[in-house]
């Protein structure tokens, strides 16, 4: 029988688990690895979230702008002949050479 003195065995247990607490404090999944790759995610998601919001904005302001209390007849015209690719008899048109 192999006699392994007790004084050998309390700090090869001690070192053991230490070994697995390390490992999982760095690479299990609640781990530094994990903690990086999470302030990545969330790093992008709130610049996804900042586009969403400034292309809401955009869309409420064009919203606003299409109500009867703020829609200006002249540009209501303009823009339909410049989307319908018309213009009116009057309408003077300039060509150059660019």
């Amino acid at each position: 029988m192999i006699y392994i003195p007790r004084f050998k065995i309390f700090p090869t247990v001690c070192l053991v688990v230490a070994v697995y607490f390390v490992y999982h404090g760095i690479c299990g999944a609640h781990g530094y690895r994990r903690l990086k790759q999470v302030q990545t995610e969330i790093a992008s998601a709130r610049q996804l979230a900042e586009e969403i919001h400034a292309r809401r904005a955009f869309l409420e302001m064009k919203v606003k702008s299409l109500s009867e209390n703020a829609l200006d007849m002249d540009q209501l015209e303009e823009s339909a002949l410049h989307f319908l690719n018309m213009g009116k008899a009057e309408d003077v048109i300039l060509f150059t050479d660019s």
